[in-house]
């Protein structure tokens, strides 16, 4: 995968993006499995925001972000979980897409229509994640 974006960044990488403009947020404090995310995401066609935190995500969050990926595990007093039901109860537009190395989720565990990927995961396994989402969501 190729770098495409800057960390943290909040405008489309390039004036094609921006015409077709997708927004997803990557939520997660490691700094390496981020940016594979990111590029991930980046090479679907999205615009990427990145965050560290739940509590980031939640202030960055805006209407133009239509997915996010957050991990479980994070730092601080949310984690990604909880977080994922917060966009879900008050952004039901965003697709969400929850992974983790450390527990298994079912769908039981997830909110309405999101999607769990389990760590570590072949990058297949979260495209298809994030298509599946992103169809769910139009």
């Amino acid at each position: 995968m190729t770098r495409r974006h800057n960390e943290q960044q909040d405008a489309p990488s390039s004036p094609a993006m921006a015409a077709g403009a997708k927004t997803a947020m990557v939520v997660e404090d490691e700094m390496l499995f981020r940016l594979e995310v990111a590029d991930l995401l980046a090479e679907e066609g999205y615009s990427v925001i990145e965050v560290a935190s739940a509590e980031q995500a939640l202030a960055r969050l805006t209407d133009a972000v239509s997915l996010v990926v957050t991990d479980v595990h994070m730092p601080g007093g949310m984690d990604g979980l909880s977080l994922a039901r917060a966009i879900a109860r008050d952004r039901p537009d965003v697709a969400l897409v929850i992974v983790s190395a450390r527990v298994k989720l079912t769908s039981a565990d997830l909110p309405h229509g999101a999607e769990f990927v389990g760590r570590p995961f072949l990058e297949s396994r979260i495209r298809v994640a994030v298509r599946r989402v992103a169809v769910r969501h139009g």
